[in-house]
Order: structure tokens, then sequence, then C-alpha cells
């Protein structure tokens, strides 16, 4: 391998293949990062064998070759380069980086022990405009869970219907549900993909008017960005159903201006933020939601304008659960739809929209 590639590009694509590398896997393979030289450009790898990362660059390209280098090292010490071109030369496990007039040796790794966990050479099962994509990661990621015990609500359930895909995240407190319309679909199915993934995807989409090419294959789902491709390994399992916890009734709905309820909510919260329950309780009527939070150091009140239908309410939410749905929003009115204190809540925007959010409340003592 002997290529000559601009400093600049070398540090973005290896910054972001790295993210998929495992520092600590106990096979040291999965610390590296695999380079191509092929037919004028540099292509750039990463794995944990949950994620794969591929990046793709531009390089002058003297001589083919592959090598895989350490990970890490070879991210911090690209990533100090500044604008100059490099000069990427490997003989035998040898490689020697020059910029300007110096140079760096680095130890490479067999390039026949790297896993090639996918093929990426498949058609696409639909796209999706890559703003509708990063909203989409946002609202579900609000309510994935974290508990190593019940893994499947680690991960998004990714419904793909005739022209739209349907998102749904729970973890036992919150629910979010998305819908996004789809383009070039091919078939109907469901899949579950880790929020781990999803986090990754939300990070590569940089330009908000284009589209991404979505692939689901076998136990991979593969995503296409502005040359960058990103393969992450399904969740396998049932998950819960989740129609049968969103309520279809409601006693009471209230609507509210987001940005003050936003805000209202957080400076409430700054009392209790460090309690267990983090506790504030949301006192309904026709035209004010009052919000108070209480402990040992103190209580704060707020209240926003609202317009309610239906009867009157107290009801408590976790602040910090309540907060993260809000603000993950960016509706201009939010309508709050409520049974019972006791029973879950549900938060959409005022006008017909593309998703909903369930929110379990606490019991008031």
């Amino acid at each position: 391998m002997k290529l000559t590639c601009d400093g600049m590009d070398l540090a973005e694509a290896v910054a972001i293949v790295s993210r998929a590398t495992n520092t600590r896997a106990l096979n040291p393979i999965l610390e590296g990062i695999k380079l191509t030289a092929k037919d004028g450009t540099l292509t750039l790898a990463g794995t944990d064998l949950e994620m794969y990362i591929q990046k793709t660059i531009r390089a002058d390209i003297e001589k083919d070759g592959v090598a895989i280098v350490p990970g890490k090292l070879f991210n911090e010490y690209v990533g100090r380069l500044g604008k100059s071109s490099v000069k990427l030369n490997l003989e035998g496990d040898n490689m020697c980086i020059t910029h300007a007039d110096n140079t760096c040796n680095f130890q490479c790794m067999l390039a026949i022990e790297y896993p090639d966990i996918v093929n990426i050479n498949k058609k696409p099962h639909f796209s999706i405009k890559s703003e509708h994509l990063r909203d989409f990661i946002t609202k579900t990621r609000v309510s994935v869970g974290t508990d190593d015990s019940r893994p499947i609500l680690k991960g998004v359930l990714c419904e793909i219907g005739k022209d739209k895909i349907t998102g749904v995240a729970l973890d036992g407190f919150r629910l979010s549900k998305v819908e996004k319309k789809i383009t070039n679909h091919a078939d109907t199915t469901k899949v579950i993909v880790p929020a781990r993934s999803f986090d990754e995807i939300r990070k590569l989409i940089t330009d908000d008017n284009g589209e991404v090419s979505i692939i689901i294959d076998n136990r991979f789902f593969q995503v296409n960005i502005n040359k960058t491709i990103f393969a992450g390994r399904l969740i396998e399992g049932e998950f819960i159903n989740y129609a049968a916890i969103i309520p279809q009734n409601f006693e009471s709905s209230a609507i509210v201006e987001k940005i003050a309820f936003e805000h209202a909510v957080e400076r409430a919260g700054l009392l209790v933020r460090s309690d267990k329950i983090n506790l504030i309780t949301l006192h309904i009527s026709d035209k004010i939601i009052g919000i108070t939070s209480n402990n040992e150091i103190g209580r704060i009140a707020e209240k926003v304008p609202t317009n309610l239908t239906g009867k009157d309410i107290n009801i408590s939410f976790n602040a910090k659960y309540l907060y993260d749905v809000l603000k993950a929003t960016n509706d201009e009115f939010l309508k709050i739809n409520l049974r019972a204190e006791l029973d879950p809540a549900t938060i959409e925007s005022a006008k017909p929209n593309d998703y909903l959010f369930l929110i379990l409340p606490v019991r008031m003592s």
C-alpha cells in the first residue's frame, strides 16, 4: 500500500469509523481500523462485531493494499495532523505516515484476521428523508430502556409498512411512537434496532435535505449516508405488544405552549433532581397548569396558561422523564391527554402530527 490523501479528510474518516472499534476487546483485531487502498479511493472500516462503519475518501493511490492499523493511536495521531497532505506507505507489517517533514511508524496487524461481517452490496429496502430519520431517532430514543435484564427494550421496534415506518420504544415508564413517510419501499417487515446503532446513525446525518437508503439484511440494519456505510446487528426476540399499553379514551385534554411548559417543568425539577423519585405535580384546571415540587429544602411553584377540555386533575410525574419528552418535541403547542391521577398520560402535538409519547404517573403521597 502506498498513497497520498488530504489530512483533514483522513482525520474525519478515522474519527467516524473508530466509533465502531472496541478498545477493550479480547480479540486485539477489533481494536484496529482496516485501510483498503484501491481504484483511487481509501476505504476505512471499524467494527466490534455489533456495529460496522465504513467510510471512503479520495486518495492518490500509487500501490493498492490492505492494512490493519491500531485504531485508538491512529485516530489520535492523524487527528493532530491538520490540513497538510498525508502519505501512507505500508512495507511488510510497518505503516509509515509522512506529513510535511515529519514521519511516524506503526506496527500493523494481519489483515487476514479482520472480520468481514456484512454484505453491503444489497439493494436498499427503502429510503427516508434525512431530516425525518433524525427526528425519528430523536423522539424514539427518549423512551429506550437501559436495563440489561430486558435487552429487547434497549432497542427501537421498527415496523416498515407500505409507505411509512413506525418506530416504538419503551422503558417501563415512558413510551414513544413515531411515524415517518418512506419511499422506494420493498416489502413489509419489522425489526428491532439497538439504540446504540441509532445514536451513531444520528451523528452521521449532516445534511437535512438529503435522503438515506436503508437495507435490512438477515440480522443487520444498514444505512448509506454520504459515502459512509453503517451496519448494526439487530436485536432478536419479540417486542412488547405496545398497542395494548396506549389508552384510547381520555377524560381531559389540556393544550399548552410547549416552550413555556418545558421551561416551567425544568425549573420545578431543579429542586428535586437529586431525589430518588424526582417528583413534580401538575395541578391542571380550566385556565392554568400549576407545577409544584417540594422537599425538605424548599418549594417551587410555576404556572403556565392552558386550555382545558374536561375535568380538573392533579397528577404527578418524574420531572426528568417529563422534561426529556418535552425536549424531544419542536411543536409550538402540545396536547396533554389524561384520564385519572394514576393512569398513563399521553403527549402529542396540538395539531395532527406523526408522534405520541406516553408517560406513567407517580403515586402522590
